[in-house]
């Protein structure tokens, strides 16, 4: 059998490509990033918290993190958890998981 020759992996002396820039925003007309936010209410215990579980769209210029404050319909909600997507259509970028925001 012949000897291996050693393959060539890169190390710290060997430069990448330049880092993708992020996905385009969908092709819905208006800039940013749409986003599916849906809040459970049976998870909340505070009593000033909707009773109803709620779904809407949204499109903010950046995808909202976790930990940050949302406000709709005369409430702020606490973005919980993100679940990023492939922007592949022009559909939505992520699924936010909220719960209510009772500090105010």
């Amino acid at each position: 059998m012949a000897p291996r020759k050693p393959s060539q992996k890169s190390g710290p002396s060997q430069k990448s490509g330049p880092l993708s820039p992020p996905p385009p925003p969908p092709a819905s007309g208006s800039k940013g990033y749409q986003v599916q936010v849906f809040y459970l209410a049976a998870r909340s215990k505070h009593p000033n918290a909707p009773d109803k579980d709620a779904l809407w769209f949204a499109i903010y210029s950046i995808i909202p993190r976790v930990g940050d404050c949302l406000f709709r319909d005369g409430v702020y909600y606490q973005v919980e958890r993100v679940f990023l997507y492939e922007n592949l259509t022009a559909s939505w970028c992520a699924d936010l998981e909220v719960s209510f925001y009772g500090r105010r």
